[in-house]
């Protein structure tokens, strides 16, 4: 029992005048997702037996229930299905593995919390008796475990983990009563030992040698304004440990717009806002945002502008602080790293305002530098590891809930000059959000949604002159909420997108409503300066199937000079969105729709970055790529091509379609490949389209029994795009090679690739039927430009990401 040294720190107390009648209620709670498998499973069965043999079962004694988690909870028998030792151990025998790919523990403990210890089931929690679940995990959870955990702490419940492996061991040690009641094993074969030290954990609560106290009792403080401001680059671990933290506090206040408010933003070298004070008015709401928040990458930390930031947009009335009506407001700094920028002019400015702040760091964080930023020194807390708060949060807890007043500074005798840092992006660009209005986002996941969008545009200069963002609903049929010159200013968009609800249906027309907003959003009429050369760009959203086709409604959205991305959750289908987006690593798919409002940092960069051709002369033209550009194609001319070869040269009819050919515009070369590469025609070989089409369509097989695709590379670096061969690679033209292969090559693909890259050369990799996709990834210039599709038929579908990464002027 050394162990339990630790349990004291989290509320247990040892009790010594056990009960005679040693009893207590145990759920065995049981992976059977993809973590563990079939192979494995016996094992974990194993443990399960080994638990349940070492325990007196009986009606009045310990009552065992079992339940098995994946996809869905899997509920295998109750605590009053069996009366006897023996019929318990029978039926954990019996136990067989169910499988699926995802391990939603959270919905596991909400239905443990829910269901399997209620009155109802056989639970005793009304008559005394001690209540504990035994999670046995294989790996983490694909969902989250807050609400499941907060509902089995509030009944008091006593919660062990036996963890396999070292991935679940995040989730376990945040669900857990006490880090102490997590065991380990390296490996399936060992997880017998694990059962040996939990055996005496289990004993100690049926003899009630260890009970639990409820230390999370709502406190009644009174009214304050309170803030977190997260280091985001902790690291996965860590910010779910202090996110569990906040909202193991959130869960002692009384939270309300009369009460206590909390807002939250995370900050690396930019700051970011999460929640406002003003954006959730109930504990529940609050608690589901809290539960959204994901950690963010980054390296270096400015927590000046990150303070310049909580001061200047977050302790504003319109977003919910009350410091004029003289509530305290408290702000929590809590980072891993020494700040990249100055922290004591930012800091001083809260404490002139009367913010009390409070600083906590640890690892890298320098402590001299929390003590210019905490108001005292007395609240500034530094410990080794984040993770120890879920142990002993009680010395910050209880500052953030006493703390009162307002910091008394000399009145400055000089003007005090604003610090005013603009978090926006300065970029040009119009943005139509196209929103899934159906029910396959639902009334539940609709808030997520609305997040990811507020999350994106709080990150924008939205006026006339900078960014313009447009809306639009769809589900059967379109409905536009607000066009792009209808909104005045961020502010105005951020409260029309707050105030969007549901439209409703059970039909997704995605494919009509993408058209619909390529005729009614892009046009002049409705703000778009496409014609100024600003860049139109289009955020699809859904969460569910389309009922019509979309990739010819997408290649008009391309070839009219929109830049298309999906993000996406639920039901819709991954890969389709993948060629509806302009290149695939700009379809963003998460596996929960409480993941989306993160999303909007990942796809920042690129919703900025990327652009197209947009240089056109009507919106009703089709644009040509008139840039000067060197085309070569590489293709797979083997014997095992000849049935498809017909597809393979409208694949390349179809990617010189857009191109304005020409001596000083676009030059083609296209070559096979077999054991040895053969030119069909260089790039000075035709001076005209109409010269290059028929060459293409007059085209012939060169056949050949296997692909020596690294030979040919270097055959392409050397001959084909050399300065003899019509190469204008030394006068800055930029050079593109397409790759086609239907099989494996048999010689080094990754040193001659790697050559043409360093020299220039944008290479793309196409991989059909038998081809490789690692040497299609090696072949390729990053692994978005790499493509793979199972049949030559099929190649249509990757044309839109040709013709987008041709019209881009800059590579």
């Amino acid at each position: 029992l050394c162990a339990l040294v630790g349990v004291l720190l989290a509320g247990f107390l040892p009790k010594l005048d056990a009960q005679d009648q040693d009893s207590a209620d145990l759920v065995l709670l049981i992976d059977g997702s993809q973590n563990v498998g079939a192979a494995n499973f016996p094992y974990v069965r194993d443990l399960a037996l080994r638990i349940v043999e070492r325990l007196n079962l009986g009606r009045e004694a310990v009552r065992v229930a079992l339940a098995l988690y994946h996809d869905n909870p899997e509920i295998k028998f109750y605590l009053s299905s069996y009366g006897s030792k023996a019929s318990v151990l029978e039926a954990v025998k019996e136990l067989t593995y169910s499988g699926g790919p995802q391990a939603n523990l959270g919905l596991a403990l909400e239905e443990v919390a829910q269901s399997l210890l209620s009155q109802s089931a056989g639970g005793r929690a009304e008559e005394g008796v001690p209540q504990m679940v035994v999670v046995i995990s294989a790996g983490p959870s694909t969902d989250d475990t807050g609400a499941g955990d907060r509902a089995l702490r509030r009944a008091g419940v006593i919660t062990f983990g036996v963890v396999i492996g070292e991935t679940a061991t995040p989730d376990l040690e945040t669900i857990a009563t006490d880090r102490s009641f997590v065991l380990s094993a390296p490996d399936f074969t060992a997880v017998g030992n694990a059962g040996d030290q939990l055996s005496p954990l289990v004993q100690g609560v049926v003899q009630r040698t260890i009970i639990v106290q409820n230390e999370f009792t709502e406190l009644d403080i009174g009214k304050r304004d309170i803030i977190f401001l997260l280091d985001s680059t902790m690291g996965a671990t860590v910010i779910n440990s202090v996110r569990e933290f906040i909202r193991r506090f959130v869960e002692t206040m009384p939270i309300g717009p009369d009460s206590v408010q909390v807002g939250l933003a995370q900050f690396s070298n930019v700051p970011r806002l999460e929640i406002d004070l003003n954006s959730y008015g109930t504990r529940d709401e609050l608690m589901a945002a809290l539960g959204r928040i994901k950690p963010r990458q980054g390296q270096a930390v400015n927590i000046g502008a990150a303070l310049d930031f909580v001061r200047t947009d977050m302790l504003r009335p319109d977003k919910g602080s009350r410091l004029q009506q003289g509530v305290p407001q408290l702000l929590l700094l809590m980072t891993t790293k020494k700040s990249t920028d100055d922290v004591t002019g930012p800091a001083r400015a809260l404490q002139q305002m009367g913010v009390l702040t409070l600083a906590a760091g640890s690892k890298a964080a320098d402590e001299q530098e929390l003590n210019q930023i905490a108001f005292d020194e007395s609240v500034v807390f530094t410990m080794r590891d984040f993770r120890m708060l879920l142990r002993s949060p009680k010395l910050i807890i209880n500052a953030l809930s006493t703390l009162a007043g307002i910091v008394v500074t000399e009145v400055p005798t000089e003007p005090v000059v604003e610090i005013t840092t603009v978090q926006t992006q300065r970029v040009v660009r119009d943005i139509v959000f196209l929103v899934d209005g159906s029910n396959y986002i639902g009334s539940n996941n609709f808030p997520y949604v609305r997040d990811f969008m507020i999350n994106v545009v709080n990150q924008l200069e939205v006026n006339p002159e900078r960014v313009q963002i447009g809306l639009m609903q769809f589900a059967e049929q379109p409905k536009i909420e607000f066009y792009l010159n209808t909104a005045r200013d961020r502010q105005d968009v951020v409260d029309r997108i707050s105030q969007l609800r549901l439209m409703g249906g059970s039909f997704l027309n995605t494919g009509a409503a993408m058209e619909y907003a390529l005729r009614n959003m892009f046009s002049v009429a409705a703000g778009s300066r496409q014609r100024q050369g600003v860049q139109q760009v289009l955020v699809l959203i859904t969460g569910g199937p389309a009922q019509d086709e979309m990739k010819s409604v997408a290649d008009k959205l391309a070839l009219g000079g929109v830049l298309t991305f999906a993000v996406s959750s639920g039901q819709a289908d991954q890969t389709v969105l993948q060629s509806v987006a302009f290149v695939p690593d700009l379809a963003y798919h998460e596996p929960s729709f409480s993941y989306l409002p993160a999303v909007a940092e990942q796809i920042m960069p690129k919703l900025i970055t990327v652009v197209g051709d947009t240089n056109l002369e009507t919106a009703t033209e089709e644009p040509v790529i008139g840039f000067e550009r060197d085309v070569a194609f590489l293709i797979d001319g083997t014997d095992s091509v000849r049935p498809d070869f017909t597809y393979v040269r409208d694949f390349i009819l179809k990617v010189i379609e857009p191109l304005d050919i020409g001596t000083d515009k676009v030059r083609v070369a296209v070559v096979q490949h077999s054991e040895r590469p053969t030119p069909n025609f260089y790039l000075n070989t035709y001076q005209t389209k109409d010269e290059v089409v028929r060459a293409v369509s007059q085209m012939t097989l060169a056949g050949g029994r296997s692909l020596n695709t690294g030979s040919a590379l270097k055959f392409m670096r050397d001959t084909i795009l050399s300065e003899r061969y019509g190469s204008r690679r030394a006068r800055s033209v930029p050079q593109f090679l397409i790759v086609l292969t239907g099989s494996r090559s048999r010689d080094n693909v990754k040193e001659p690739a790697g050559a043409l890259k360093t020299e220039g050369v944008v290479p793309f990799g196409v991989g059909v039927k038998d081809a490789d996709r690692r040497q299609i990834e090696e072949i390729s210039h990053n692994p978005s430009f790499a493509f793979k599709v199972k049949e030559f038929s099929e190649l249509d579908t990757i044309l839109c990401s040709y013709w987008m990464a041709l019209k881009t002027p800059e590579m």
